[in-house]
C-alpha cells in the first residue's frame, strides 16, 4: 500500500510538472528549453520534500515503536523486580517454614524412637525374666535335688548298722539307686546334681553335708541346716612342653607363615579384602592350625611375638597390593596380650606410626571373648591404635547381647558372625536382636556385618535374604599360602626373643 501511494504522488509531481512547462510554454510564449528545465527543477524539488517528508514520517513512527518498546521493557524490569522479591522471600521463609513444619514430625520421631528403646529394653527384660524363670522351671526342686537314704523303720529303737564317726557321708551312697536320686527324674539330670554334690574334700555329700536325714548324739531325728553346695571346679588345660617347644623352634627358624583367604562382596563375588591366618610349621614341614597351637601360645605367652611377626608381614603384603594399583584391604588377628605386653606393644605402635599410610587399609581382628574380658589397659591400647586411624573387626560372635554403640565409638567397623548362626542352623543365646535384623542394625552404627564360613551355595542363597554384603567361606576360596617372593625382608629377631621369653 505505501509503495502505491509513493508511485501515485511521483505521477501527479510529474502532472504538476508537464503542467508548469506547458504554462510557461504557451502562456508566458518562454522558449521550450527554459520552460523543460523549469519544470524538471520543479520535479525535484517536489521529490526531494516528499523524501525529507517520508523519512521524518518513518522516523516518528520508529521514535513511537522505540518508546512503546521501552515502555514494554520497564514492565518486564518490573516483573522480573517483582520475581526477584518473591524469590527471595521464599528463600528466606521457606526454611523457616520448613523447620516449622518438620520440628514438629522429628520431635514426634524422637520420641517414638524413645517409646521403641524403651520397649526394646523392656522386651529384653522381660525376655531375660522369662529365661530365668524357664531355667528355674528346668531345674529339680530343692528338695528332690539330694539323694534319699534306705533307712530301717523307727519304732522304740534303732537296729540299724552304727556309722562311723569320719565316714557317715561316704557310706550313706551305698544304698542310693538311680530311681531314688531327684525324686523321679531323668539319669541325664541325676548326673548333673550328683556333680553339684561333690565337696572339696573329696568325700560325695548330697549338698547339705551329707545324708537328708541324721540322728544326734541321742537318738532324735535331728534335719540338718542348709548348706550351699560348691561348684565342681573347672580343669584348666594342662601346659604342653612339647607343643610348646614346636612353636618356640618356629619362632626361632622363620616356620611361621602367613595364608590369606579373601573376603568378597555379594552378590557379585568380587575380592573386597584379605584375612591373614597363621600356620605354624614343625621340623617335618607339617602344619599346625591356630586351634592346636592358639591355646599353649597364649599360655606361654607367645602370642606377642607371633602377632609381631603377622603384622610385619601383613606390611609387605599390603606394599605388595599397593604396588600393583590394588586397594583390597587385610584383616589381621590380634591378641589381647599383645595389647597389655609392656616389652612388645610400645614398639608394635611405633611400627604402626612408621607406616600410618596403610591405616586405611589395616583392619584388626579381636574375638568376642577378647572383647568382652578387656580392662582399663587394653582399653587404653585400642584407642591409641584407633587414633593412629585404624580399624577393627569383631569375629567368633556366639552372642548378640552387645552394646554397639560403644564398639562403634571405640573403632569396630566390622562384625563376623558364623553362616550357620545367622541363617538359625546353629543354636544362639536368645536376644532382642534377630539374626535377620543383624546387618540393618550394624550400618546404623557404622559397621558392616561379615558371614564367615560359608560353604555352601543354599547358604548364600539364605544369606542374601539378610542383606548380608560380605561374605567369606571355602566355598569362595580356602586360605592359601602367601609366595616366598613377596614375604623377602624378614623381621628383627631379637625383640621377638624377648616377647616369646
Amino acid at each position: 500500500m505505501a509503495r502505491a501511494t509513493s508511485i501515485f504522488i511521483f505521477l501527479c509531481m510529474g502532472v504538476i510538472a508537464a503542467s508548469v512547462a506547458a504554462i510557461m510554454i504557451f502562456q508566458f510564449s518562454r522558449p521550450a528549453g527554459e520552460a523543460i528545465s523549469l519544470g524538471l527543477a520543479l520535479l525535484c524539488t517536489m521529490a526531494v520534500l516528499q523524501l525529507v517528508f517520508a523519512r521524518q514520517r518513518e522516523r516518528g513512527d520508529i521514535s513511537e515503536k522505540v518508546s512503546m518498546l521501552e515502555e514494554r521493557v520497564l514492565e518486564v524490569d518490573e516483573d522480573i523486580g517483582n520475581l526477584e522479591g518473591r524469590l527471595s522471600g521464599m528463600e528466606t521463609n521457606l526454611p523457616r517454614r520448613t523447620r516449622e513444619e518438620i520440628d514438629p514430625l522429628f520431635a514426634e520421631v524422637e520420641v517414638l524412637g524413645s517409646l521403641i528403646k524403651q520397649m526394646a529394653e523392656a522386651m529384653a527384660g522381660m525376655e531375660d525374666r522369662i529365661d530365668e524363670q524357664e531355667t528355674r522351671q528346668l531345674s529339680p526342686p530343692p528338695q528332690e535335688r539330694f539323694a534319699r537314704y534306705e533307712e530301717a523303720p523307727r519304732a522304740l529303737g534303732y537296729t540299724g548298722q552304727t556309722r562311723p564317726a569320719g565316714g557317715a557321708q561316704g557310706a550313706g551312697l551305698d544304698h542310693v539307686t538311680p530311681e531314688r536320686v531327684g525324686g523321679g527324674h531323668s539319669r541325664q539330670g541325676d548326673t548333673g546334681h550328683r556333680d553339684a554334690g561333690y565337696r572339696g574334700d573329696g568325700q560325695r555329700g548330697d549338698g547339705h553335708g551329707g545324708e537328708g536325714r541324721r540322728d544326734d548324739d541321742y537318738g532324735r531325728d535331728v534335719r540338718p541346716e542348709p548348706r550351699p553346695s560348691m561348684p565342681r571346679a573347672r580343669e584348666e588345660p594342662r601346659p604342653d612342653p612339647e607343643l610348646r617347644r614346636i612353636i618356640q623352634d618356629a619362632l626361632d627358624n622363620n616356620r611361621v607363615d602367613l595364608f590369606m583367604q579373601p573376603l568378597v562382596s555379594l552378590p557379585q563375588r568380587q575380592v573386597r579384602d584379605y584375612e591373614t591366618l597363621t600356620r605354624i610349621r614343625d621340623a617335618n614341614d607339617n602344619y599346625l592350625e591356630p586351634v592346636d597351637f592358639i591355646g599353649e601360645a597364649i599360655r606361654a605367652r607367645m602370642m606377642p611375638a607371633i602377632d609381631n611377626l603377622m603384622l610385619f608381614r601383613a606390611v609387605q603384603v599390603l606394599r605388595r597390593l599397593t604396588s600393583r594399583n590394588r586397594r583390597s584391604g587385610l584383616f589381621v588377628n590380634l591378641s589381647s596380650q599383645t595389647l597389655v605386653d609392656e616389652r612388645f606393644f610400645p614398639g608394635f605402635l611405633d611400627f604402626l606410626r612408621a607406616n600410618d599410610g596403610f591405616a586405611g587399609q589395616l583392619t584388626f581382628e579381636f574375638t568376642q571373648d577378647d572383647v568382652n574380658e578387656m580392662g582399663a589397659l587394653e582399653l587404653e591400647s585400642l584407642a591409641a591404635l584407633a587414633e593412629l586411624g585404624y580399624r577393627f573387626s569383631m569375629d567368633r560372635v556366639s552372642d548378640l547381647k552387645m552394646d554397639f554403640k560403644t564398639l562403634s565409638d571405640r573403632g569396630f567397623r566390622y562384625v563376623k558372625l558364623h553362616a550357620s548362626r545367622l541363617i538359625g542352623t546353629e543354636h544362639m543365646p536368645t536376644s532382642h536382636i534377630h539374626p535377620a535384623d543383624l546387618g540393618d542394625l550394624l550400618r546404623r552404627f557404622a559397621m558392616e556385618l561379615i558371614v564367615d564360613h560359608v560353604e555352601t551355595e543354599a547358604q548364600v542363597l539364605e544369606i542374601l535374604d539378610f542383606d548380608a554384603r560380605i561374605g567369606q567361606g571355602y566355598l569362595f576360596s580356602p586360605p592359601r599360602p602367601v609366595r616366598p617372593e613377596v614375604l623377602q625382608a624378614r623381621p628383627p629377631q631379637k625383640p621377638v626373643r624377648r616377647a616369646a621369653e
